[in-house]
């Protein structure tokens, strides 16, 4: 099989056959990490392409995961002699991690992209790079700032400004603008949780929930919803002083940021001695796992991972205590893809959402299929990512739900954005929200 893009130099060569295209080169670049070892798992058999949402979109076999391993064997083998002809190809991949279910091969493609990212960020614009590491390393990580923004931008919701920029079309329609101001998120009431606290009491365990950063700032709610159902199923949840998990900065190839903020996070989460780790957040959640990976020498990062679980595959592995109410809507579930794909958290959500009497939870159609989130994505790639959406919403209109459901921010600015365009009335909730109101509803209160 020969696939359908060019290679320069011209001198290049395409292998004519999967023997050829498979057997072991040395690589000439003594720096390539030792991921690069595994390129070689790739058959061309092309079940990934259906799970590929860039390639869904654009056709382009450059943007598919096998194109993208193709061209990081040549990179690897020095038939690529300019970093850019992997970048661009590499940049507009969402990093979903479908195609790792759908592989028959067990071709590890997530540690690939990741190794591939790592060596690219080197050739970058200094500038461009610069600006990055100063948002990855001093704005994410610290929560003041992060606030701040999250007043102005409550500020900007509350005041009217929205509404008249949103009414005089004075971003213009469809601009990349636009799209990114439709992503500004639906504030609820509360603040973000401070370090220091603690609830509930010891009988089932005590777990540390992990804020994070973007889900602290603007989804706070959701940490209270995750604190009240924790406490009534018998847990302590402790709040300890915790950073940024790292996830972009990891997926952006900066991995020394990535480090370093992993152990701020173990140094100062293990020190609280919890049983689990509890993450609401599904980005989050799977870096968090993946810090042995990043820390090999770390002697407690292993220790960490282990503890480190999502708030719906901790729920499933219990029978819910306390009494719970019928909630008044229809829901659906879309799933996330760093929960479903990156952690294989996949059945769990549904086995703790039927626990909510009478509840009628509606099928959606392809609710693994990345919604075009995928972190700042849908920041630096506004026009693909909206594409990518506008799948996800014509699936989710068909379900006539009131309330689309999801476990990670990202996906949740994202699906409130699509149907805000959309002219769709659903709203948009993490599932431990809705079992929160089951247990409110049933008369349990915590805030």
């Amino acid at each position: 099989m020969v696939l359908n893009f060019q290679i320069h130099p011209s001198n290049a060569s395409q292998p004519e056959n999967h023997s050829e295209a498979n057997s072991a080169v040395p690589l000439p670049c003594p720096d390539l990490p030792d991921a690069f070892d595994k390129l070689s798992a790739c058959i061309h058999c092309g079940m990934c392409l259906s799970a590929c949402p860039t390639y869904r979109v654009t056709g382009s076999e450059a943007e598919s995961p096998r194109g993208r391993l193709y061209l990081m064997r040549a990179f690897a083998h020095g038939e690529l002699d300019n970093p850019k002809q992997l970048s661009d190809h590499l940049d507009p991949c969402l990093g979903c991690l479908a195609c790792v279910t759908a592989c028959p091969s067990g071709v590890e493609y997530d540690s690939l992209l990741m190794a591939s990212r790592e060596v690219l960020v080197r050739h970058q614009n200094p500038l461009k790079r610069l600006f990055r590491r100063f948002m990855l390393r001093t704005v994410l990580p610290k929560p003041k700032l992060l606030n701040l923004i999250a007043t102005l931008t409550r500020g900007y919701t509350v005041s009217g400004l929205q509404t008249l920029v949103r009414k005089t079309g004075l971003l213009g329609q469809n601009t990349t603008l636009a799209r990114l101001e439709q992503l500004t998120p639906t504030f609820g009431q509360g603040s973000p949780l401070p370090a220091g606290e603690i609830f509930g009491q010891n009988r089932r365990g005590r777990v540390v929930l992990f804020t994070g950063c973007i889900m602290n700032a603007l989804y706070h709610r959701t940490h209270r919803a995750t604190i009240e159902v924790l406490v009534a199923n018998g847990f302590e949840v402790v709040i300890p002083q915790q950073t940024c998990c790292g996830a972009l900065a990891h997926h952006s190839g900066e991995t020394d940021i990535a480090a370093e903020l992993a152990i701020q996070n173990i140094d100062t989460i293990l020190a609280t001695q919890p049983n689990w780790i509890v993450v609401n957040a599904a980005g989050c959640g799977s870096t968090l796992k993946e810090y042995h990976h990043l820390l090999t020498q770390h002697p407690e990062a292993i220790a960490f991972s282990e503890k480190v679980i999502d708030i719906m595959a901790l729920l499933a592995q219990l029978s819910l205590e306390g009494e719970r109410a019928p909630v008044p809507y229809n829901v659906t579930y879309h799933a996330a893809c760093h929960l479903h794909h990156a952690q294989k958290v996949q059945q769990e959500p549904y086995q703790v959402l039927t626990q909510i009497p009478n509840l009628k939870l509606i099928p959606l159609t392809e609710a693994d299929m990345c919604c075009g989130s995928a972190g700042v994505y849908n920041l630096a790639h506004p026009g693909l990512s909206w594409d990518i959406l506008q799948e996800k919403m014509h699936h989710l209109a068909r379900t006539d739900a009131d309330v689309v459901l999801t476990g990670n921010p990202g996906c949740m600015l994202q699906l409130e954005s699509g149907i805000r365009q959309a002219g769709l009335t659903m709203k948009v909730m993490h599932p431990i929200e809705l079992l929160a109101l089951s247990y409110r509803s049933a008369g349990n209160h915590l805030f």
